[in-house]
């Protein structure tokens, strides 16, 4: 049995587990529909250190500084894929709503516009903190992806505030993909994701006003000003360019399952979540496993209710917007 290190079927194994999956996030330069520049980013999985190791000389090529962060690819992403699977990878569009270097939400409509007849070769989309599977599933070509909710954490503390539950066999790459595929009995089991409204771009934000709009969907311009320098929030990109009357999950879509990270919940500080981690070891279990009476006995009785309230969805949420996360109203 492996205990430490890469294994035949892709992925690096520590302690038989964890295994760390290799990938990358490039931003790829695209023609919008408007036939302007836009960017979006992809995330791109491979299977071994060697794959990705080729796979950075030869974007090394494409991009200008490639050990820093955020630079941009001279490429577009009906490129891209095809250097991603030349190196055994899979390529998944990222964050696909935000208003700021995504697909849906910077470059198109339509996915497809973007890769044409390698459309087929993109498993899944990623959603991102200010959508949800209710929202994505408003777009018809989105019935054959599966959904990812990844934490897209740029600091160690926001690590799993959003993950997939899987089924698998075993610990992988292979399986990984699989599960992703639908392929074999394996597959996503759940998403956890957080509420779409505690998100950075949730609704549209005016940046005359430096205010978030809270008027009829979809809002294209300032309510107060009547300027048209916004930040398209998700919610209102995604009723203009849904094609769906009604919201329809496909059969195989797993349930989405709504958290609110302890770092959200009033009353909830750092040396509150130190304790709660120190007695009950993950954020996961204080979220989903623990009772009233078990988060009381930590940490008293007005922050286990706040918990307890969030967990049953009982709690008033402002909407984010602009690049502001959203915020929990204090009961």
């Amino acid at each position: 049995m492996v205990k430490q290190g890469s294994l035949l079927t892709g992925g690096i194994i520590y302690k038989d587990k964890l295994c760390i999956i290799l990938g990358s996030e490039i931003e790829t330069s695209e023609i919008n529909d408007y036939g302007k520049t836009g960017s979006a980013h992809n995330l791109c999985y491979f299977p071994c250190l060697k794959d990705i190791k080729a796979f950075s000389k030869e974007m090394s090529t494409h991009i200008h500084n490639i050990t820093l962060s955020s630079q941009r690819a001279d490429i577009s992403a009906y490129e891209l894929i095809d250097i991603v699977e030349k190196y055994n990878g899979v390529l998944i569009p990222a964050h696909c709503f935000t208003p700021h270097k995504s697909f849906y939400g910077n470059c198109t409509d339509r996915l497809e516009k973007i890769f044409k007849e390698k459309y087929s070769k993109i498993p899944a989309i990623e959603l991102g903190l200010s959508s949800d599977t209710f929202l994505a599933d408003q777009i018809s070509e989105l019935e054959t992806k599966s959904f990812l909710t990844n934490s897209d954490a740029h600091s160690l503390p926001k690590i799993a505030r959003e993950y997939n539950k899987l089924q698998v066999e075993d610990i992988s790459f292979k399986e990984l993909m699989k599960a992703i595929k639908n392929e074999d009995g394996r597959k996503i089991l759940s998403n956890f994701g957080l509420d779409p409204k505690l998100g950075k771009y949730h609704r549209t934000y005016c940046e005359v006003c430096d205010k978030r709009i809270e008027g009829k969907m979809p809002v294209t311009k300032c309510d107060t000003c009547d300027s048209r320098n916004i930040t398209m929030g998700v919610l209102d990109r995604i009723e203009i360019i849904r094609d769906k009357k009604e919201t329809k999950s496909p059969e195989f879509r797993p349930p989405y399952v709504y958290q609110v990270p302890l770092t959200f919940i009033p009353g909830v500080g750092a040396k509150v979540i130190e304790k709660l981690l120190h007695n009950f070891e993950t954020e996961m279990n204080i979220l989903h496993k623990l009772s009233f009476d078990d988060i009381e006995a930590v940490c008293g009785e007005k922050i286990a209710r706040n918990i307890i309230l969030a967990k049953e969805g009982k709690l008033e949420i402002a909407a984010g917007g602009g690049g502001v996360y959203g915020k929990v109203c204090n009961k």
